[in-house]
């Protein structure tokens, strides 16, 4: 590219910092040496992105907004280009490393390269190209059991076998593996997105990717797709139980997902887009049935369920293939496919809740009190309102009225639905409300 442009491209590092964390695809958290370095393989994934020879400063730019965390530059590009993203630089002749600054990281097809750029104190690593799978595998085994920085290895077509057999070889090690992108034997099969995503999520513990692409929308796409299936933290609020009223039949749905959950584990279902309340997973004792470790009885038609990216669907709008949210108490926040939505007629419960403004964030509290005192500020003094306490932001759940039904108490320990009483002390979301077809829109809506 004219990788000279791409100086000016450079995003503001408070918002794109160098080096960005790596993404917490599994659901494990990352490990640490005794030395105090990062272990890799245990949850943590990476993207980086292959820059050589492209000449795009449009789609430098998208890269640089992207959360990948690393691009690979030709020598030439490397002196003459600025990046917020860390530095590796591809080379094939040994002689190149003298004068290369040593927070450059070298990418190599060659042995002997790499062992001269790690004798520099260089980070460093190869890339396996992968011919012969059968008599070319016990070499990768070998690569990634010694502890090298990192490996690109590239194997034709979409098995993850040979990858699986080598995260379990380099469980401990410092070394991170990475696969390249688009795969071998499949162009116009699999698309170079999806490619990646398999990839990430590989033994839960995920294989890192080498990503090469000349479109801007799927570095985009990629970028997004990885920022909303990550593990994040939810801001979860003491929510006190006001009312539980009986109102009889209507439709539930229960949320089957393609993954086991934790007895620990459910999702955030309301009735408005305020939030809504920690309903639990199936995971906890069924008197005359077996558990359902994949579900959630989250309850009728109407609701909300909390998706990736702020998004809130209506429990109505759930079937195969969507995603939502699976939360556990500290409010780490995983996404989970839906395989399966069971609605049924069953009695329903409705749960009020309130949750003090001096809870929540200063942003929601603003739009909470603002709803409120709408009334209030056209009503005559000393007449009676019918409305919400301006001090309190109020949400709703209608679950199925059975004792199987549980919530999560702000204690951390479960609720039955059909025990709660007014006082008791629910986990819930709250949230701003304003939604369209699910997706967040500034607007002012009138939820009761």
């Amino acid at each position: 590219m004219s990788m000279k442009a791409n100086k000016a491209l450079v995003t503001d590092k408070s918002v794109f910092p160098s080096n960005v964390a790596s993404v917490e695809v599994g659901r494990h958290s990352s490990a640490m040496c005794t030395d105090g370095a990062t272990v890799h393989g245990a949850g943590e994934t990476q993207w980086w992105f292959d820059a050589r020879d492209v000449n795009d400063p449009a789609l430098i730019a998208a890269v640089e907004k992207s959360n990948c965390t690393h691009v690979v530059l030709s020598l030439e590009q490397v002196s003459s280009s600025s990046t917020a993203k860390t530095t590796v630089v591809w080379l094939d002749d040994a002689a190149k490393l003298e004068g290369l600054d040593p927070s450059v990281w070298v990418f190599t097809s060659s042995e002997q390269i790499r062992a001269a750029a790690s004798a520099r104190k260089h980070k460093a690593g190869l890339l396996i190209s992968v011919k012969d799978l059968d008599k070319e595998f016990p070499y990768c085994i070998s690569v990634c059991e010694r502890g090298d920085d990192f490996v690109v290895i590239d194997i034709e077509h979409a098995t993850y076998i040979p990858y699986e057999l080598l995260l379990a070889k380099a469980e401990g090690k410092h070394t991170q593996i990475l696969r390249s992108v688009p795969i071998k034997g499949l162009k116009n099969i699999v698309a170079e997105v999806d490619q990646s995503l398999n990839a990430f999520a590989t033994m839960e513990q995920g294989v890192g990717v080498l990503f090469r692409s000349s479109h801007i929308g799927s570095i985009q796409s990629l970028s997004k797709n990885l920022q909303g299936r990550q593990s994040s933290p939810m801001g979860l609020v003491a929510a006190e139980v006001v009312e539980v009223q009986h109102t009889g039949l209507g439709s539930r749905v229960c949320v089957d997902t393609t993954s086991m959950m934790t007895a620990e584990e459910g999702m955030i279902i309301g009735s408005t887009g305020w939030g809504g309340i920690f309903v639990c997973s199936e995971t906890h004792h069924l008197p005359h049935m077996n558990l359902r470790e994949f579900r959630v009885n989250a309850g009728a038609v109407h609701s909300y369920i909390w998706g990736k990216d702020g998004t809130a669907m209506y429990l109505s709008e759930m079937e195969a293939g969507a995603e939502v949210l699976c939360m556990n108490q500290n409010g780490t926040a995983r996404v989970v496919c839906v395989g399966r939505a069971k609605i049924e007629r069953r009695p329903l419960l409705k749960i009020k809740c309130r949750v003090p403004l001096s809870q929540v964030h200063p942003r929601i509290a603003e739009a909470a009190r603002k709803d409120a005192l709408l009334k209030p500020s056209v009503t005559p003094t000393g007449e009676t309102i019918a409305g919400a306490d301006e001090h309190y932001l109020y949400l709703n759940a209608f679950l199925q009225n059975d004792w199987h039904v549980r919530v999560m108490g702000h204690d951390g320990t479960i609720r039955h639905c059909t025990l709660l009483q007014a006082g008791d002390q629910l986990m819930a979301l709250v949230d701003i409300p304003g939604r369209h077809t699910g997706l967040r829109v500034t607007e002012h809506i009138l939820e009761k």
